[in-house]
């Protein structure tokens, strides 16, 4: 090793054990390469993934995310339709996720670090897993899908703001399909479940934009669900005003108003 050193370094640099009784702490030194980008956009500059942030974890997943959650929101502006503010979102939202990435990466690093103090924290974090719940909150914070968004009123019964459910459909056409099936377009969705023409008629105006599917499920989490291109429940419920509130905020106002009867 002295060898390699020096013939990299041009220095020789004694690796000797330490003097008889001076004090010793075993390190271990992996990769501490952790950072954030202050923001993630700069008025036509945007940057995601690595650029965005590093850390030695599931970055993969995170940058995957980020370009999900930027690429809808640029077509969107590039085709004219997108509500103003939509582009800064990215930011507000993809950047609280890389915080998220950070934190549980550094936590790791931290629990593979020798020595008896680390040992026993090891031990009371794998006890701490055997608990159902504790196992979930740590697999949705390794999946990026612990951070919920904003999306202005909430449906107290429904999973506003987080990634859509796993949700088996029976569509119109007598099709069973799961919900992710119905997103690979990475267009809006709206999901009706109400089997009624009430929201039907609330998001007509926008018709050209959001991809409206009538459908039935076991043990649905709302009647109806508005799901953006990149996987997140936008609004949830069976009222058709807070329906039209939602599509104009994320997807900018429609073609034309609707007529009340």
């Amino acid at each position: 090793m002295e060898e390699s050193i020096e013939r990299v370094l041009g220095v020789r640099l004694p690796l000797t054990p330490p003097p008889e009784g001076a004090p010793t702490l075993l390190r271990r030194l992996c990769g501490r390469n952790w950072r954030l980008a202050e923001r993630y956009r700069d008025g036509r500059v945007f940057i995601a993934g690595d650029a965005a942030h590093v850390s030695h974890g599931p970055t993969l997943n995170a940058a995957l995310q980020d370009a999900a959650n930027l690429a809808w929101k640029l077509a969107a502006t590039l085709q004219g339709w997108a509500p103003e503010g939509l582009l800064d979102s990215y930011e507000t939202e993809r950047r609280a996720s890389g915080e998220r990435v950070l934190m549980h990466t550094r936590a790791g690093a931290a629990l593979m670090a020798p020595g008896d103090d680390v040992t026993a924290l090891r031990l009371l974090f794998a006890e701490l897993l055997d608990r159902t719940e504790n196992t979930h909150m740590v697999a949705a914070l390794m999946a990026g899908a612990d951070v919920r968004h904003d999306m202005g009123e909430e449906h107290p019964a429904a999973p506003t703001g987080w990634f859509a459910p796993p949700l088996d459909l029976t569509t119109g056409d007598g099709h069973t399909r799961r919900l992710a099936q119905l997103l690979r377009e990475a267009r809006p969705l709206l999901l009706d479940l109400t089997g009624g023409n009430d929201l039907a008629a609330a998001a007509e105006p926008w018709n050209g934009r959001v991809h409206r599917v009538t459908a039935t499920a076991d043990d649905p989490p709302a009647p109806a669900l508005l799901i953006r291109p990149d996987g997140y429940v936008a609004w949830a419920g069976a009222d058709p005003d807070s329906l039209e509130t939602a599509l104009t905020r994320w997807f900018g106002p429609g073609t034309q108003a609707r007529e009340d009867p």
